[in-house]
């Protein structure tokens, strides 16, 4: 079971490489584009006058820094004490499409309010996740 529930953390790690190397390429776009990005290089703060795509990117790379550190920290506590059950390998698959679905969103739209619900819904998988880990812990 615990080989199960390593895989959708994998997957958040592919998540966050991929949102990263499309901001890189965005970025390295912008910049030839940006003829006195050439010759004074990348300004201390590119984003204020950066394209919205690009700073949606920029804003989504952070949120994948932000939240999934805890997910990241309890798939670490269930698989050294080796409490793994359906549960929690359910709910952090659940994570791991929520967090996709979010970048796609957060990347692809601007309606925040959609945006918003599938960050709450992730959150409220994650919030569950830690209960049952808390829960299965101390059974």
């Amino acid at each position: 079971m615990s080989n199960n529930i390593i895989l959708p953390a994998i997957g958040l790690v592919l998540l966050t490489f991929i949102v990263g190397l499309f901001h890189t390429i965005a970025s390295t776009d912008l910049m030839r584009k940006n003829k006195s990005w050439e010759k004074s290089g990348i300004p201390i703060e590119p984003y204020k006058d950066a394209p919205l795509y690009l700073k949606l990117m920029k804003n989504n790379i952070s949120n994948l820094f932000e939240f999934p550190v805890l997910f990241y920290f309890l798939i670490a506590i269930i698989i050294y004490f080796n409490i793994a059950n359906s549960f929690l390998v359910i709910c952090s698959w659940m994570y791991l499409v929520l967090r996709v679905a979010h970048s796609i969103w957060h990347l692809c739209f601007t309606d925040t309010n959609i945006r918003g619900a599938i960050w709450l819904f992730s959150q409220t998988v994650l919030f569950l996740m830690f209960v049952g880990s808390i829960y299965f812990l101390l059974s």
